[in-house]
């Protein structure tokens, strides 16, 4: 019984693997076509912000990442929205460190932005400095100039 119970676990193991190796390689493949897609079409300033929001709201960073940076490099390098969109895209790819940058560099031309004071709390905090978290969502309720997140950073403090 215990061989059986120990060929089984190889197999179901084997399989795991197996699964795993096949999502990660459709997701990358998936990834490649669509930034090869995007590459032959060069999309306009609209569409390219539209398909980089489109991504951000399905939850697929790394091609928000990518159509956010095609963005900034060829048609609007200034755009606060983009730029913090961006930077809390740049974390869920796992480039956090530059994700903040992204996110101080609003804040050297809008100092009081809340989205980007919450964003940069919210990074730290996910990646487990809630000291650092505890002080950006200070700043945030100090300073931030939407009272909608001011409000939720102020909930969010108090649970901290």
């Amino acid at each position: 019984m215990s061989d059986y119970n120990s060929q089984k676990k190889n197999r179901i193991d084997k399989m795991t693997f197996i699964a795993i190796l096949s999502v990660t390689f459709i997701a990358s493949t998936s990834f490649a076509i669509s930034r090869f897609v995007i590459e032959q079409q060069k999309p306009g300033k609209e569409e390219t912000l539209r398909l980089a929001n489109l991504a951000y709201d399905r939850g697929d960073f790394q091609n928000s990442t990518y159509l956010y940076q095609r963005y900034i490099d060829v048609f609007d390098g200034e755009n606060t929205s983009v730029l913090i969109d961006f930077g809390y895209s740049l974390h869920n790819v796992g480039n956090s460190s530059k994700g903040i940058e992204i996110l101080k560099v609003v804040l050297k031309k809008q100092p009081n932005n809340a989205f980007a004071l919450f964003n940069i709390a919210v990074i730290y905090y996910r990646d487990g400095n809630k000291a650092k978290a505890k002080e950006w969502m200070k700043l945030c309720v100090e300073k931030g100039d939407a009272p909608e997140i001011v409000q939720k950073a102020t909930l969010l403090l108090q649970q901290m």
